[in-house]
């Protein structure tokens, strides 16, 4: 009895975990912008939020499918007609229709986002006289330009009639893309240790807070996006995007956690603090040092195997 009972409660309908999703979000985020946190209401937002992110993380696979059979099946008529709109337009009919479009679109509007936040993290910065602060916006706006690199590479190839150029500019683009990434990582690593070490903290709003959240929730459903869609794309150009997503949202992830001990922060929390900046910012900067580096030795590789083809 008990059994089925769990079941229910953590495999519940793919359409009722979308309905708890888009109750649990807007009344976190008003329990934490208006609420006090010992609220019982608050209480309520919190439990019911993270019932959501369970059964949104257990059911992940399943919700990813059922998901797509909605957009491209005929079971919402209103979904089927937006479709069929869409198709009418030569531009919108082919973001449905072509893999690389969708991504290179995706470049284009990650890339305005990451300006904005970048801006909004700098202008949070000489509010709060943080070097922190500064440095993430330094970092988003370098972020920004290794967008802009690969979607300047991405137009080039449309250009490009010959198969052999752009195959050989998509490998050196993926092995660029990962020594940038692997600079800019190394740069935050250690401005994250020094953080830790210094202890250093800033107070500020919960409004902030929020906003950095939404831009890491934003970041971590593109990434999944990106994985779950160009996993088969055949474009190195698309796989460094790919990467960089993934390496945003972690670092992101890692922005948000350092925001969040300060802004919840009672009494005096320092150790605990610096024990968990520590660990999380020693995983990020691991993590995604890492793929830059297999990034470069992959892009390497297949530059040289490309090279051997043409003699």
């Amino acid at each position: 009895m008990m059994k089925k009972i769990l079941e229910k409660l953590l495999r519940p309908r793919y359409r009722y975990i979308i309905i708890i999703d888009a109750i649990a979000a807007p009344f976190l985020i008003y329990a934490l912008a208006v609420l006090d946190e010992k609220n019982p209401v608050s209480y309520a937002a919190y439990l019911l939020s993270a019932y959501a992110l369970a059964v949104t993380v257990i059911n992940l696979t399943g919700m990813v499918r059922y998901v797509k059979e909605l957009v491209k099946g005929d079971r919402l008529r209103i979904v089927s007609g937006l479709r069929a709109l869409m198709h009418r337009n030569r531009y919108t009919a082919r973001w449905l229709d072509d893999r690389e479009f969708r991504a290179e679109m995706s470049l284009y509007t990650g890339l305005v986002i990451n300006l904005f936040y970048a801006s909004f993290r700098i202008g949070m910065g000489y509010m709060y006289s943080s070097a922190w602060f500064y440095s993430l916006g330094a970092y988003y706006l370098v972020y920004g330009f290794i967008r802009f690199f690969l979607m300047r590479n991405v137009r080039k190839n449309y250009s490009d009639n010959d198969e052999a150029s752009i195959k050989l500019r998509e490998c050196r683009t993926y092995r660029n893309c990962g020594v940038l990434m692997f600079a800019m990582n190394a740069v935050m690593g250690g401005l994250a240790a020094q953080m830790v070490i210094e202890n250093r903290g800033n107070v500020f709003s919960r409004t902030a807070v929020i906003l950095s959240a939404a831009y890491t929730f934003y970041y971590f459903i593109l990434a999944l996006y990106n994985m779950v869609s160009f996993r088969k794309a055949n474009n190195m150009i698309l796989s460094a995007a790919k990467n960089l997503t993934f390496a945003g949202a972690v670092m992101a992830m890692y922005s948000l956690q350092t925001s969040m001990l300060i802004a919840f922060n009672e009494g005096d929390r320092t150790g605990f603090r610096r024990l968990m900046n520590g660990i999380t910012g020693a995983g990020v900067t691991v993590i995604v040092l890492l793929v830059s580096v297999l990034m470069i030795l992959k892009g390497n590789r297949r530059i040289k195997e490309l090279g051997e083809k043409k003699q």
